[in-house]
């Protein structure tokens, strides 16, 4: 059996003590910086402090009455709240639904939902996606009809709805939707491949963008596959033009790298144009043309020159 040496130490414990107090003063800044950079990157995992809705928003708006607790639905759980209209929200990287159901009495109610899509990428697609008229009333953009408010802001969209509507209805759910933006800091940008979109005969209100190919026919439908490769990694948007030359749809995918806008080309002119870069579908045209990560296609034009010319106008 080996027996240990006892350990010796060759201060004073007056002098230990010192040593100690001295070693601790040097490596106080360390453990800060190492405790700052910690705390730093746990808030950056958590993302930005969110609203505080269930305790900031009005206790009552006209005869509306806020409930004690909002009901919160996350993941999968959204499916139980509006199951059939889900798998939208879930496109557009849904995280969380925060209701109120704001009431003067049980038949004569306020429905407050607040969705939190992750980013402005999801919250500005799934806005974009219903509307048919644009407006800046609320928010970052907005959209009213039939007691129906909806708008985005941020990583928000907010739908208020007040029906049947009535004048005081009305006016409660734009003050409802307006208390709710003011809680809403922080702006986001709509995804930049908008800005791609020529500007001579755009219908605003049209524009949609997504990155989920159960989306890609809004407008017309080209195909029940995913022959363009749409998925998180690309970004597509998708709008409607009336020029004095006729109308038409465009249609700009961007990809991460050159080779899958590559690999989508080759699948979309073989499974959609029929091996051809243009192709006529009923009496009308489309066609595709590639630059890089990029894609464009034109559908319903009027005439092979006239999807060419479109083509040209997309850089």
């Amino acid at each position: 059996m080996v027996v240990s040496s006892p350990v010796c130490f060759p201060y004073s414990a007056s002098t230990l003590d010192q040593t100690i107090t001295a070693m601790a003063f040097k490596i106080a800044p360390f453990v800060a910086l190492i405790l700052t950079l910690w705390t730093s990157s746990a808030q950056a995992k958590a993302g930005p402090p969110q609203p505080d809705f269930a305790g900031k928003l009005p206790e009552r708006i006209g005869e509306w009455k806020k409930p004690a607790n909002p009901v919160i639905y996350e993941g999968n759980a959204l499916y139980e709240y509006i199951d059939g209209a889900a798998e939208l929200y879930k496109a557009f990287d849904f995280i969380r639904a925060i209701t109120f159901e704001y009431a003067a009495d049980k038949e004569d109610t306020i429905k407050v939902d607040i969705f939190d899509m992750g980013g402005a990428r999801g919250a500005f697609g799934v806005f974009a996606h219903g509307r048919e008229t644009l407006a800046a009333e609320v928010g970052q953009g907005s959209e009213y009809g039939g007691g129906l408010l909806t708008f985005w802001k941020d990583r928000w969209f907010v739908s208020v709805l007040g029906y049947p509507e009535t004048p005081a209805k009305r006016a409660a759910v734009f003050n409802l939707g307006r208390a709710i933006a003011a809680l809403i800091r922080n702006t986001g940008k709509p995804p930049s491949i908008v800005t791609l979109l020529p500007r001579m005969g755009l219908v605003p209100a049209s524009i949609r963008t997504f990155h989920h190919h159960l989306l890609q026919n809004d407008y017309v439908t080209f195909s029940h596959e995913n022959p363009l490769g749409i998925g998180p990694k690309t970004q597509a948007v998708l709008a409607r033009y009336e020029t004095p030359v006729g109308r038409h749809l465009l249609l700009v995918v961007e990809y991460p790298i050159e080779a899958d806008a590559k690999v989508a080309e080759q699948s979309f002119g073989t499974t959609v144009l029929g091996g051809e870069l243009l192709a006529k579908q009923g009496e009308r045209w489309m066609g595709l043309k590639r630059d890089g990560k990029r894609i464009v296609v034109v559908f319903e034009a009027a005439s092979k020159d006239r999807v060419n010319q479109v083509l040209t106008e997309v850089p």
